[in-house]
């Protein structure tokens, strides 16, 4: 074999070792699709290499075995080494340098953001009251949100904030359009979004004639003049108006911009309303295909104007820290020195645009998929590194030990949502409380669909007290009423985050707060007094009746009595 032809096998070895070990479980025409080799060119080093091991079935589903190194290029093989669990990673000595995290260095006005000492005033309001003139009993931002709608000549988007209303909104404007003689169609992400709104539909418009397309369904417009469709069958679908005007109305809407889900923007409905809490997307797609088509933000409803008129619940925020050990510190310096490395090779090699963030991680992602070789493995390493240090910060011990002392604010509560990003995480909180008299339930991918209903179910009838959830409740999940969230791990995706909080900041019938704790490991890039997730935090404080920072080893009894829903 020729030097070219060595080089050509170590460069597949590490693509393919990048690939299984952000996505394990890919059979060899997956992998050769991603890499743009054919499959026969793969099944070799697929076979004969020990870092691979496969699965029983007829086409073979491949995984990293227990032992497998991360592969790493020639020139770094005399680098410092640290050995894991899982991989092996290694680090040029040069780049370690000094933790950038010295809390000597905070300034005290910083900390000073956080404490809010002297509650503002609770505000309390009634629901609107329903009557000829506004016989859906809309609120007063739902109002001003539909007028604006039909100034922009019935095409825009409306950002607002979950739980505030957008889908009641939304059959206003239906309403409105049905009594005219027009037909719609609603676009939903998921099955569930389906069911729940012909179950909103039928409740508020019982005149309405509902159409379903999705999950087993295929209804059209000719015998319905309302049809709700899931986005995965409304794409290779043509809703035939028969002349009659068209409204399409698009919840989540920018799950329709990715490039198969745009193919159901249908240009010959020329009344468009779309529906999210922030349409913006990673891809950008927001202003390449979602604004054309809707061509305005008609409006957005912010948490600030969504409080003051009493449409969600007031807040309460804690910020709790917790220390990885000396070991667990060492490493994740480790990782994050190499995810730097990565970075300036993508963005000086490979084209990567720098920032913000959402865009060099779009350019990373594409590059996986459309790079050459090189690039498509630099990148697939830089993303299986990030995953690493998302789940180091996800599973730290430290942050179990928090949650075994926080029993007693879930006991407390009526009901605890706690949010992970890892299925390891979530399976550890539910031990973990379950351990300490805690009736809690799971919610993530691993969990079939028929489980994950009666999860929801038991935790809507109160048998049980607490969820952990990863991601599987941050849209198209008709969650019950929760007065206590636990981010055990912060994303940095906005929408994330903001989904996370309108889970539990729908109004309370007795008037009580929401509140949040948020988990975070100091002295890491999810420490928030080094400016981490800066954009959210703000926007949570700024809203918040009452925050403050506590560290659990000094005064849990403390955030306990922070905690406690019926103070004032």
């Amino acid at each position: 074999m020729t030097s070219t032809d060595n080089t050509d096998k170590h460069e597949l070895l590490r693509a393919i070792s990048a690939l299984l070990a952000e996505e394990p479980g890919q059979d060899a025409k997956q992998l050769g699709r991603k890499l743009g080799v054919h499959k026969s060119v793969l099944n070799p080093i697929l076979y004969h290499e020990k870092s691979f091991t496969r699965s029983k079935d007829t086409r073979p589903r491949w995984y990293l075995s227990e032992n497998a190194d991360l592969i790493v290029e020639p020139e770094e093989q005399d680098d410092q080494v640290i050995v894991t669990s899982e991989r092996v990673i290694r680090i040029d000595p040069d780049e370690v340098g000094e933790n950038p995290y010295d809390e000597a260095l905070i300034d005290p006005e910083v900390m000073k953001r956080f404490i809010k000492s002297e509650p503002i005033e609770r505000l309390e309001y009634a629901a609107p009251s329903t009557d000829e003139s506004n016989p859906l009993g809309l609120y007063a931002w739902q109002q001003e949100a539909l007028e604006s709608w039909k100034i922009y000549r019935h095409s825009g988007i409306i950002d607002a904030v979950t739980g505030a209303g957008k889908t009641r909104l939304a059959i206003a404007a239906l309403k409105e359009h049905l009594e005219s003689g027009g037909k719609t169609v609603v676009l939903v992400p998921t099955i569930v979004l389906l069911h729940q709104w012909v179950e909103v539909v039928h409740s508020l418009l019982p005149d309405a004639r509902i159409g379903l397309v999705g999950d087993g369904h295929d209804d059209n417009l000719d015998r319905h003049n309302v049809v709700i469709a899931v986005l995965a069958s409304a794409r290779t679908r043509a809703f035939i108006l028969g002349g009659a005007e068209g409204l399409l109305i698009v919840d989540e809407c920018h799950r329709s911009g990715s490039e198969k889900n745009q193919e159901a923007l249908d240009d010959r409905f020329v009344k468009r309303l779309g529906l999210s809490a922030t349409h913006e997307r990673l891809d950008n797609a927001h202003e390449t295909i979602l604004l054309p088509y809707f061509k305005n933000i008609a409006y957005r409803l912010g948490y600030r104007r969504a409080i003051d008129d009493g449409v969600i619940a007031n807040v309460r925020v804690a910020f709790v820290g917790v220390d990885f050990t000396e070991e667990e510190a060492a490493q994740y310096d480790i990782i994050v020195k190499e995810l730097s490395k990565a970075r300036k090779k993508l963005i000086r090699d490979c084209g990567v645009r720098q920032g913000p963030f959402s865009v060099f991680l779009d350019d990373v992602v594409r590059l996986t998929k459309q790079g050459k070789a090189r690039e498509g493995m630099l990148a697939n390493r830089w993303l299986t590194l990030w995953r690493k240090k998302k789940e180091m910060l996800a599973e730290t011990p430290s942050k179990q030990e928090a949650i075994s002392k926080l029993t007693g604010a879930i006991a407390d509560a009526d009901r605890t949502l706690l949010f992970t990003q890892s299925i390891k995480s979530a399976n550890a909180i539910k031990e973990n409380l379950y351990e300490r008299g805690v009736f809690i339930g799971v919610h993530h991918s691993d969990i079939d669909s028929a489980e994950r209903d009666q999860i929801m179910t038991d935790f809507e009838e109160g048998r049980l007290r607490a969820l952990a959830s990863v991601q599987t409740l941050e849209e198209g999940v008709d969650v019950p009423d929760a007065d206590l969230a636990i981010i055990v791990a912060s994303s940095k995706q906005r929408r994330q985050m903001i989904q996370r909080m309108g889970r539990v900041m729908r109004r309370k019938a007795d008037g009580r707060d929401a509140r949040f704790i948020i988990l975070y490991v100091r002295k890491t890039d999810e420490d928030p007094r080094f400016g981490a997730h800066e954009i959210f935090v703000e926007e949570l404080l700024d809203v918040a009746r009452e925050s403050s920072m506590f560290d659990l080893e000094e005064n849990a009894a403390e955030l306990r009595e922070f905690l406690n829903p019926h103070r004032s």
